[in-house]
């Protein structure tokens, strides 16, 4: 007989005792394998979403409020079909020649052959009847060829996305108004673009609502779909004013046709070859091109198809009489400006290196000139050097026109002063006062009056009288009739020059420091051709991501956030822990107590000459088999758990991940990585309870005492030892869970989790100390009755504790013989097995019960400024940015507020990046998280939220300080331990690097950020002190260093930097779009409602800062509750293995309970026996682990707010009681019926 017959014949002759063991392995394997099908599941649901979201897309360009012409895509297209034909060769058969090098094809590449050109802008919508608004919409103005086939978009329609249809209960044929963002060309947070009518309507019909694809269309991954609204291109621009424009470009190069590799043509062999059909050759193979291939193919077209247009700049030749009715120089020039009124500090440097004979300007509106009493208002000024100035002006000198020198009645060497408000600060309005001594008087005559340079300021350019004035500021100074008469005469002319180094000194701003440059046309040069040769150098030395029009790897990066996901899988694994542990300890029984049963097999096997060895591989190999048979069965539970699991997770556990978008996906090579590792898990399991099978004597396994040698002499020399010890440690665990409870409540720390936890864990390892003294004290009486006594207490060593030997616990017992007395001796026979199911039961009662403690309540003591809200009131975004202070007069008149109102309202306004959301709802790790803007005063003030952690470096009172940079060591935020002259020198740096325009930035410089501890850990991968790559608006990289971390807050999803840094890195960002709000508690609901009221037409919506907090933590939450459900499941199944217990024991037990029978002792008096002493220890494990849970979650008890799982945890409790009896009494009864008699026989 050969091993494997023997193993064979044994798994077949013993199937019965054997199908328990597959059974636990089954379970244990199921949940394993289940786990890691719902990592998969949620990975593959989240890859297939992303691309869904994207419809397509591959690359990427967002301009924001740059808007380009809409037909740069179709001369990109043009352009990459010219090229790709150009560069194409081609086989005899008409097959393309393909190129490679270095292994890599490199033709056919990429070429762009489909793409969308589109118009983006926020808005709000609402109802016509007014029952229903959205805010937060995405108006998506797209062409016609965008929707599927099936999908008519007709003029005056909009299709929505189902979400923003059922936010709205809107349907077809219904009439929406769409109030967007009205477009300006300069920046509205600059002092003279106009607020009065900063948005659009646009009243439209539902055509239809769009399925997820396209309409949840997004760029940014986040945890809800989006709020879309889609609209035809035309009628967008023609509505908005922006005909013929767009602001985002989404393509999707053509896929490149590779030749296979032999690889493929093998797998395309055999796939004919199984379906039946010819085998033929594949020859080429098309696939999606490498990204960053096809993102540099694509940026190359960009750069070659672009014009100055694409980026609002213009150039225009000015001679005598051009433009129309010009007055201009008698040299003929060529005059760069933009749209947007203030040039680039990129496109400055560009134009400047053309040609030194470049002449820079600065022209801005003067709110008042004043010489004495007599004054002049509103009035442009110009600062530029020759032909407009002296070459000798000095930059506290200027150069007045005769009109404005008549006007203030001055004459050279006289001062004036100039009045005018800073370029950007229309939040406040801000004035700066400035003095100037008169150096000439100038003439009314060219080039001095010259009223082309005046930019064409929003709302001034194109007025034809003062009356028609729209600017962002009230006129407080009249306007008298003269001034009105200069208008209509000369317009912009300016009436006063400076030096240019002047005039940057007052009005240089975050959007540039020029607002013209112009260049002289050499003498014999056609103007156009000058003008059209100026352009192609200017490009040349331009990029467009200078200027905010670069390409991103969308898929790529939505890829990217999916495959860099939470581990769903690990996080099952970890929360089916108890179900996988209670199965693998059922199955480690049920195979011990089958070894116990063929104790004699074992014995024969050994006297028939194999050696333990040889006997423990055969039970190893038999072992093995059946956790593979187990595995096996398992796997289909597993299936069938994933799918339970990830049902639960879009219904009841839905606020875990935030949306019920997972669909299951089963994948082969899961299914064999969670088949293997079960089947190894369970080996190992095996392999541990054979350690110490097959070592005893032939002779005493086949008599059948292997297993039941007395343990009475090993208690009696152990016994006092164990008691002393075990009280020494129950005395010492319970005093001190009596002094931190008592510290807790004398200090007021009665909300302290990790306090009461501590103390309930201290509980929990004391009582199990109480029963390990208990169990050791009886079982010492049992076992040395003759040593009774204080003098033999002594003998054994025993020295007198907390809970040491009585002098009671040493009298010879001779209590009545009950059957409570034969219970309690029943727990102390096997001490270690008792205690250890004791143990068991107390450990996952208590961690089950416990783990409600750490359940976040966002209600307690909200109102502190240390905890999650911050002490805020209200958390408030808006659609459109708010560009007025709510702190001022100013700014809440703006917006109809009522001061009395706000009476005690405060607000903390933040810049916003929009960007992935960073928070723990959104699954996908985020690759360019939301940044916020904030003044850390208003902050660092207030003392709101409490930190985690900081860096080590950093060395402030508050963490908020560390975010300034200008502060805290260069531009890092930390502390700088370097000497003082270092500093100064650093310090030195720092002024000249805040003193530079935005664009000279140095790509390496890094800038301090501070996220919430969970979105740093979990939703980027990060930890405090790492640093994170960022594009700025201009395309260039800057690294956030993570200065600090604030402890579970309503800042969860963002990272938060200084507004300094802010601006320079995004000046097109304009005004604040999140507010934190403070309110006085007993009126935080009349506050909101103003507040939505005043502030409805930018979207504003407000949320109670606790219920956002409580939106968070429902996550963590969720989690809790999910654990305590599954580790519920693994505590029956633990319970359940009570029974095994309880047939070991009594099988061991057999010839004492057969000769207890035999003098006299009914059948159902031992069945009570046994029952009681297992039911003691179910009992003792249950109170011992009650009741430590009990002081760990009682802070939870008293709280107000946070409702414990009550319910849940009682059922499972519950159930725990009644498995745990059931598989008791089934098993007592299983082990006492037959013949007990007969085991005397072997006595």
């Amino acid at each position: 007989m050969t091993p494997r017959t023997l193993i064979l014949r044994s798994l077949r002759h013993r199937w019965r005792a054997h199908l328990g063991v597959v059974l636990g392995a089954a379970v244990g394997s199921a949940a394993l394998i289940g786990a890691l099908i719902v990592g998969d599941s949620v990975r593959e649901s989240l890859r297939q979403r992303a691309l869904e979201r994207l419809a397509g897309v591959q690359l990427a360009a967002t301009t924001g409020d740059r808007f380009f012409g809409s037909d740069l895509l179709n001369r990109m297209v043009t352009l990459s079909s010219n090229e790709w034909r150009k560069t194409a060769r081609f086989l005899p058969d008409g097959q393309p020649r393909f190129q490679f090098q270095e292994g890599q094809v490199i033709w056919p590449w990429p070429h762009v052959s489909r793409g969308f050109a589109v118009l983006q802008l926020p808005a709000t919508v609402s109802r016509q009847d007014g029952e229903a608004r959205a805010n937060a919409v995405q108006v998506y103005g797209v062409p016609d060829d965008f929707f599927p086939s099936r999908i008519t978009h007709t003029t005056e329609s909009v299709w929505l996305s189902q979400t923003l249809a059922q936010q709205l209960d809107a349907g077809p044929g219904d009439q929406l108004v769409l109030r967007i963002q009205k477009p300006s060309a300069m920046s509205r947070e600059s002092t003279l673009v106009s607020l009065s009518e900063s948005t659009v309507a646009l009243r439209l019909r539902v055509a239809g609502v769009l399925t997820h694809v396209p309409g949840d269309f997004s760029l940014r991954a986040g945890s809800l779909p989006p709020l879309n609204a889609f609209v035809r291109l035309e009628q967008l621009g023609k509505g908005t004013g922006l005909d013929g424009k767009a602001n985002l470009l989404l393509v999707n190069p053509a896929s490149i046709a590779h030749p296979a590799s032999q690889a493929e043509e093998t797998l395309h062999r055999w796939s004919c070859w199984l379906r039946g059909d010819e085998i033929s050759g594949l020859g080429t193979i098309s696939r999606q091109a490498d990204s960053a291939l096809t993102l540099s193919v694509v940026e190359r077209l960009l750069t070659n198809a672009w014009s100055l247009a694409d980026v609002n700049l213009g150039l225009r030749v000015l001679t005598n009489g051009s433009p129309a009715d010009a007055q201009t120089a008698n040299a003929p020039v060529v005059d760069l400006t933009t749209s947007r009124v203030f040039l680039d500090g990129a496109v400055i440097r560009a134009a400047s290196a053309i040609s030194p004979s470049s002449q820079p300007i600065l022209t801005f509106l003067v709110n008042q000139f004043r010489a004495g009493t007599n004054t002049t208002p509103y009035s442009m000024v110009t600062a530029a050097g020759a032909p407009w100035t002296p070459p000798d002006l000095k930059d506290d000198e200027i150069v007045l026109n005769q009109w404005l020198a008549d006007g203030l009645q001055v004459k050279p060497g006289e001062m004036v002063e100039l009045t005018s408000f800073l370029p950007d600060s229309a939040t406040k309005l801000i004035e700066a006062t400035n003095r100037f001594r008169v150096r000439a008087i100038l003439p009314m005559q060219m080039p001095w009056a010259d009223r082309t340079l005046m930019p064409e300021f929003p709302g001034l350019a194109k007025a034809e009288s003062t009356h028609d004035w729209d600017a962002g500021f009230p006129l407080v100074h009249k306007i008298r009739e003269k001034d009105e008469a200069y208008w209509k005469q000369h317009r912009g002319t300016p009436k006063a020059f400076i030096t240019l180094t002047a005039g940057q000194r007052m009005w240089a701003n975050r959007f540039g420091e020029l607002t013209a440059i112009r260049f002289p046309i050499p003498t014999n040069t056609e103007p156009e051709e000058f003008r059209a040769s100026l352009e192609k150098r200017i490009l040349a030395n331009l990029k467009p991501e200078d200027l905010g029009l670069h390409f991103e790897p969308v898929r790529e990066q939505a890829l990217k956030a999916a495959n860099q996901s939470q581990d769903f899988g690990g996080l099952f694994i970890g929360f089916s822990f108890f179900l996988i542990a209670a199965a693998l300890i059922l199955m480690a029984l049920l195979f011990q107590f089958g070894l116990e049963q063929r104790a004699a097999e074992v014995g024969t096997l050994l006297a028939l000459g194999f050696t333990p060895k040889q006997v423990r591989k055969l039970l190893l190999v038999e072992g093995t088999a059946l956790a593979a048979a187990g595995g096996v069965v398992g796997a289909a539970g597993g299936i069938l758990y994933a799918k339970l699991m990830l049902r639960g997770l879009t219904t009841v556990w839905r606020e875990a991940i935030g949306t019920s978008a997972l669909t299951f996906h089963l994948t082969p090579l899961t299914l064999a990585i969670g088949l293997l590792a079960a089947v190894a898990v369970g080996a190992l399991t095996v392999w541990v309870v054979l350690r110490k099978q097959a070592r005893q004597p032939a002779r005493a396994l086949l008599s059948g005492e292997g297993e039941i040698a007395d343990c009475r002499l090993q208690i009696a020399d152990w016994g006092a030892h164990g008691m002393t010890r075990a009280g020494w440690m129950a005395g010492g665990c319970l005093a001190g869970a009596v002094g931190v409870v008592s510290w807790a409540v004398a200090s007021g720390e009665t909300t302290n989790a990790g306090a009461f936890f501590g103390a309930g864990t201290l509980c929990l390892v004391g009582g199990l100390a109480v029963i390990s003294w208990w169990l050791t004290r009886l079982g010492w009486r049992a076992a040395v009755p003759s040593r009774s006594g204080p003098m033999a207490a002594s003998a054994l060593g025993a020295e007198q504790g907390p809970l040491a030997v009585s002098g009671a616990a040493a009298e010879d017992s001779r209590a009545p013989f009950t059957l409570l007395s034969l219970v309690v001796r029943g727990c102390t026979r096997r001490r270690k097995r008792s205690l250890a199911v004791a143990a068991l039961l107390a450990c996952g009662v208590f961690i089950i019960a416990s783990i409600g403690v750490f359940r976040l309540d966002a209600n307690l003591q909200a109102w502190k400024r240390s905890s999650g809200t911050g002490g805020f009131a209200l958390i408030g975004q808006s659609t459109l940015p708010v560009v007025k202070d709510l702190n001022t007069k100013a700014g809440q008149e703006f917006f109809g507020l009522d001061e009395k109102e706000l009476e005690g309202v405060a607000f903390v306004p933040f810049r916003v990046r929009e960007g992935d959301e960073a928070s723990c709802l959104n699954l996908n790790r985020a690759q360019k998280p939301r940044l916020l803007g904030v003044k850390p005063e208003l902050l660092a003030g207030r003392g709101a939220f409490a930190f985690a952690k900081l860096a080590k470096e950093v060395a402030v009172t508050n963490g908020w300080l560390a975010l300034k940079a200008s502060e805290n060591a260069g531009r890092t935020g930390i502390a700088n331990r370097q000497s003082p002259i270092a500093n100064a020198e650093r310090g030195m740096r720092n002024a000249e690097l805040a003193s530079r325009s935005p664009g000279d930035i140095p790509p390496s410089a890094e800038v301090p950020a501070i996220g919430d501890a969970a979105s740093i850990q979990w939703a980027l991968g990060k930890k405090v002190g790492d640093t994170l790559d960022y594009t700025d608006e201009r395309g260039q990289t800057f690294k956030l260093r993570l200065v600090g971390a604030v402890a579970n807050s309503i800042l969860q999803g963002n990272l938060v930097i200084d507004e300094a840094e802010f601006v320079k890195r995004f000046p097109s960002e304009a005004g604040y779009r999140m507010f934190l709000i403070d309110a006085p508690s007993n009126r935080v609901d009349a506050v909101s409602a103003a507040l939505s009221r005043g502030l409805q037409d930018v979207g504003l919506e407000l949320t109670p800062a606790a219920r956002r907090l409580a939106q968070f933590n429902a996550v963590q939450n969720t989690y809790l509750s999910t654990f305590q459900v599954l580790g519920g499941l693994g505590l029956l199944l633990g319970s359940a293995g009570l029974g095994v217990v309880v047939l070991r024991n009594v099988l061991e037990r057999r010839n004492e309970l057969a000769l207890m029978l035999a003098v006299g002792f009914r059948r159902r008096a031992l069945q009570r026996l046994v029952l009681g002493e297992h039911v003691a220890l179910l009992g003792l494990g249950l109170a011992v682990g009650v009741g430590a849970a009990l002081v760990a979650v009682s802070p939870a008890l008293f709280s107000p707010t946070l409702e414990l799982p009550l319910k849940s945890l009682g059922l499972t409790l519950g159930g725990v009681v009644l498995v745990g009896l059931a598989a008791a009494w089934g098993a007592t009864r299983l082990a006492l019926r037959g013949r007990l008699l007969e085991a005397l026989r072997s006595e």
